[in-house]
Order: structure tokens, then C-alpha cells, then sequence
């Protein structure tokens, strides 16, 4: 895997090869059931995601393989008040899985988020996407808000993870018990197919 390049997403790889790793990442998640917006994300609404973010990419040759992105984000949360670091649109190519590429480009991208003293950082994922709740959870997120998601942009819920670089404000009963009832109140409500 020795070819395989790690950079900050430069002018000259296009936001169509971002996008289509992002398409292929995510269409196992389609074949599961639920419908990830990154299966079928267009480039233009990838590049209104964009703005103000920054984009990292993994590289075979000019094929984008692997992607991951960040920005910031001032939230008014429960469980985050100010500068919060966004994490979003991670996906790795199939042909890629199973090999160092994310942890490699997770930790370019989080060598660029350290710059920024920001200590608060928020995933956000589907509820069924368990392989990637529990790696996010080894990492030190919480599982905090459950929630729907527009209707015209996806057909599951989700949940909203966040980690704490200098250690969770809250007990461990408290997040359990607010992400419980935000459980409760969202199915309740927001009904899904």
C-alpha cells in the first residue's frame, strides 16, 4: 500500500472523484437497507457541504480511494456550547477496507484539527451503521441525540456522537438517559419506513 498518497484535497483532483469514492463507499449501505445521503450525494450538493470545510483525501495514482472532512461549527446544544469541529463525509473505497487507509487519513485530518484548539468534536451517522458507532466509540465518542433526518435527504435516523478532548462534562447515566429519551421523542413523532 505503499503508493497510496495522503493529502489536504488540492485544486487539481476534481469534487466528481471526491464524490464518486463517496458513492461507492456508501452503496453497501443500500444494499443493507437504508439509504445513506453519501450513496447518492451529488457533486453539487457535496460542494455545498463543502463550503468552509476542509476536505482530506487518500490517492492511487489520481483515483480518490478515501475521503474524510471537517469544519467548524458553532453550536447552542445541550451537550455543546461554541466552537465544535464537525466530522463528516468519511467514506473509503471497497476495494480499501480492511486496510490502514482511514486511520492513516484520520490522522492527517486530525493533525489540522489539533491546529485549530478546538476541544469539542461531532459525528453524526446512521443508527444501523453500528461498525462505525462502535469504532467512533473506541475513539472516545458518546452517543448523545438521536434524531431524524430530512426526509428528502435520507430515509433512517441518526445519532449524534461527540467526544470531549478534555474529558465528557456529563455522566455516564445523564448521556445514556438524554439519548434514551431523544430515542423516545424523535420515534414517537418523526415515523420512518
Amino acid at each position: 500500500m505503499s503508493d497510496i498518497q495522503y493529502m489536504e484535497k488540492p485544486d487539481w483532483v476534481s469534487w466528481d472523484s471526491v464524490r464518486e469514492c463517496l458513492n461507492s463507499a456508501h452503496k453497501s449501505n443500500k444494499k443493507s437497507g437504508f439509504e445513506m445521503r453519501n450513496s447518492t450525494i451529488t457533486t453539487e450538493d457535496l460542494l455545498e457541504m463543502m463550503k468552509d470545510a476542509r476536505c482530506f483525501v487518500a490517492l492511487v495514482e489520481d483515483k480518490v480511494i478515501g475521503v474524510t472532512c471537517f469544519r467548524i461549527e458553532n453550536k447552542n446544544k445541550w451537550y455543546a456550547r461554541g466552537a465544535v469541529i464537525y466530522h463528516f463525509c468519511d467514506g473509503i473505497h471497497p476495494e480499501y477496507r480492511g486496510t490502514d487507509v482511514f486511520f492513516k487519513l484520520t490522522g492527517l485530518k486530525t493533525k489540522a484539527v489539533e491546529n485549530t484548539g478546538i476541544r469539542i468534536h461531532q459525528f453524526l451517522t446512521s443508527e444501523h451503521n453500528k461498525t462505525v458507532i462502535k469504532m467512533n466509540q473506541r475513539f472516545g465518542f458518546k452517543l448523545v441525540q438521536f434524531q431524524p433526518t430530512p426526509k428528502e435527504k435520507a430515509n433512517y435516523y441518526q445519532v449524534t456522537m461527540v467526544r470531549w478532548d478534555d474529558g465528557c462534562p456529563f455522566p455516564d447515566w445523564f448521556l445514556k438517559f438524554m439519548f434514551k429519551l431523544s430515542k423516545v421523542v424523535t420515534k414517537t413523532f418523526f415515523k420512518r419506513k
